[in-house]
């Protein structure tokens, strides 16, 4: 759940505020909070609990890229033969409200897309927090001004602040309150936000200043690490950022379980104008730059990109957007941020959008010492949007790269070659080069490394027709005991799909549940692994479990942009096409519905389930009975005095439990066990 990171405090005073926004929000379409910074828009947003289709556009200030921003938001990313704006549209279909924060530095941009889909999603509505409206048709504004009197004293106490300190503050805005309680001493000059931020600017000590000056640089969260490197303190970074947090300049990030932080924008902006002022904008960025530079290096110079190393390149998504837009192109350092950025995309499943960027650095110049983190990218991402040609073309260039000296780049390189002559149909010259890379990562006896070459070995190999080979290739893979989520399961999927291809459907289910159970939520394999259950399921008659998987495998796949690979992709079309055609046009299309409605936690009852039956819920007993008895979820609801949405909710927790697709398969299994 989305929470505002401006305020440590309950919403206090702002009950009439937020009642009109609920009621408008039932009227109306579009509906902004409006506001002087400080003023608790986002954390008046935030109280309003409007679910997980929230965009926070503090960090953003590329305006190209607020599409791009939507999409990571909801989680999906571009779809193959589509658009960006397609598929931000088809993931808000489904939504009842989508939440843009903080949208006055975009103002123009974030109008344009309101307007878009609005227009495009009719059962849409917008919320929008921003300093100024939208000033698009049928737009109704709240706007939020200072607290009373009153208000604010509660507020202040509240924050821990002295009651005969209450009224020192007469800017009654949330923020400068939590930051005035903050102190213990509140003279009474301090009047305003800029007061309250400079006064408690002045407070701090020489070093705190400096720290909180550096930070600035920084858009949007961040971790100790660095904010060590852009303060320039490595030793100290956990006591300063400490201080600072102890004093409130800066926050803890709700958006992560791990140690990130932020500084609140109105302070940023403070901080941003004292850092120019003390002449240190220029080194401060030079240390953000390096440190992101030379993390990236450190990730390209490691044989395989671990699960930890993808989550610090995503969460660094917003640094780097911040930094390409000013490191100029001649500076060597541009192509390795550019070559981060691609990578974090490439994970994110944007693949389009990734592959425009790559070919857009790639074609300035003659490709430089330090582009092979970029070409090794490049090449992936070319294959997998049907480029095969230009995929083959980065991918001879990475061979022919200076950094193939070193033994991991040499083997990588001829991996990448393998698998761009595999998408050109060059299947005899992608296994001589398949072979050298998996000879290399021998020789280096790297098991990670090794693991994944053969995994993509085996999967040439099926398409050679050599099962055999395959399925020692991949029990080879299996056999390293690496513990990385991401190589488990992609190694998994790979055996359930060969033990199909040799017709051993109980070893596959074998390996697509272990590969659900070890691997990674996130990744690209999950899809696949969904795949090969609702294969199974199919083969073993299953119809309406098999359209379910199948469904829900689609929508994964959308999300992230993935495609099938060879033989892969045949074996899923005939087996959906066995499904639906047993089960028959209407309950393929319930159980098509159930696919595309299961969230992740529904979707793992349902796989987990199976055909055996769980225990209700007494709850859900009561419901069931009464599904039962032919009552709807509104006559449900009034006869057990709860709402018809907790009555759908319960419903279908319980479709995807007992691995049902109907509401009429679930009363006659309530009425054969009465």
């Amino acid at each position: 759940m989305w929470s505002s990171a401006h305020s440590r405090a309950r919403l206090v005073g702002r009950e009439r505020e937020l009642t009109t926004v609920r009621r408008l929000l039932r009227k109306h379409r579009l509906v902004t909070i409006t506001g002087p910074g400080g003023a608790g828009k986002s954390r008046l947003a935030a109280e309003l609990r409007l679910g997980d289709a929230v965009v926070e556009l503090e960090p953003v200030h590329r305006p190209d890229l607020l599409w791009h921003v939507i999409a990571f938001a909801l989680n999906v990313w571009e779809e193959p033969d589509s658009s960006l704006h397609a598929t931000v549209v088809r993931a808000l279909a489904d939504h009842r409200v989508l939440v843009l924060d903080n949208c006055e530095h975009l103002i123009d941009e974030a109008a344009a897309a309101v307007a878009e889909l609005l227009a495009r999603c009719p059962r849409l509505r917008v919320l929008v927090t921003s300093r100024e409206p939208l000033d698009l048709a049928g737009e109704m504004c709240v706007e939020l001004g200072p607290l009373t009197p009153a208000d604010a004293r509660q507020l202040f106490v509240e924050c821990g602040g002295a009651p005969e300190l209450a009224d020192s503050v007469r800017d009654h805005l949330p923020l400068a309150i939590e930051l005035a309680a903050a102190r213990t001493d509140v003279p009474e000059r301090h009047r305003t936000l800029d007061a309250v931020i400079r006064w408690s600017y002045d407070l701090l000590t020489p070093a705190e200043q400096a720290a909180l000056r550096a930070l600035s640089a920084l858009i949007g969260d961040f971790d100790l690490g660095l904010a060590a490197a852009v303060c320039g303190l490595p030793a100290d970074a956990v006591a300063v950022v400490g201080s600072l947090r102890a004093k409130s300049l800066v926050v803890r990030s709700p958006s992560s379980s791990s140690a990130r932080f932020r500084v609140l924008e109105s302070i940023r902006l403070f901080g941003a104008e004292r850092l120019e002022e003390h002449g240190e904008a220029a080194p401060a960025f030079d240390r953000l730059v390096t440190h992101l530079t030379e993390t990236i290096q450190a990730v390209g110079a490691a044989p395989v990109v671990t699960s930890e190393m993808n989550a610090w390149l995503v969460s660094q998504e917003h640094q780097l957007l911040h930094v390409i837009g000013r490191v100029p192109r001649t500076d060597p350092r541009y192509t390795w941020l550019v070559a981060g950025l691609v990578h974090v995309w490439y994970v994110q499943g944007s693949y389009s959008e990734a592959m425009r960027l790559a070919c857009d650095t790639l074609a300035h110049g003659p490709l430089t010492s330090h582009a092979e983190l970029l070409l090794f990218r490049a090449a992936w991402l070319a294959g997998r949007t049907g480029n095969e040609v230009t995929a083959l073309r980065f991918a001879e260039a990475l061979v022919a790269h200076p950094a193939t000296s070193e033994p991991s780049w040499d083997a990588r390189a001829w991996n990448a070659l393998g698998y761009a002559r595999g998408v050109n149909s060059d299947l005899p010259g992608a296994r001589v080069a398949n072979e050298r890379s998996v000879a290399a990562a021998r020789a280096m006896n790297h098991p990670a490394l090794l693991m994944t070459f053969l995994n993509n070995h085996a999967w040439l190999l099926m398409r050679l027709n050599d099962l055999p080979g395959a399925l020692a290739a991949t029990l080879e893979s299996l056999s390293f005991g690496v513990l990385d989520t991401f190589h488990l399961m992609a190694s998994r999927h790979t055996a359930g799909v060969i033990a199909l291809a040799s017709g051993d459907v109980d070893q596959a289910e074998h390996h697509f549940q272990i590969a659900l159970r070890v691997g990674a939520p996130a990744a690209a394999s999950e899809a696949g692994v969904l795949e090969g259950l609702g294969v199974v399921a199919a083969r073993r008659g299953d119809a309406d479990r098999a359209v379910v998987l199948l469904t829900a495998a689609d929508v994964a796949r959308r999300k992230r942009g993935s495609r099938q690979e060879e033989p892969w992709n045949q074996m899923v079309a005939d087996a959906r096409e066995l499904a639906v055609e047993s089960a028959g046009p209407r309950r393929a299309l319930q159980a098509r519905q159930l696919g595309e409605r299961l969230d992740h936690a529904g979707l793992m009852a349902f796989v987990h389930a199976g055909r055996q039956d769980e225990p209700l819920t007494v709850r859900q007993r009561e419901i069931a009975d009464l599904v039962a008895d032919g009552l709807t979820n509104t006559e449900i609801a009034t006869r057990l005095g709860i709402s018809a949405g907790t009555v759908r909710s319960h419903v279908t927790q319980m479709l995807s439990r007992l691995g049902l697709t109907s509401r009429t398969q679930l009363a006659a299994r309530t009425a054969r066990a009465r």
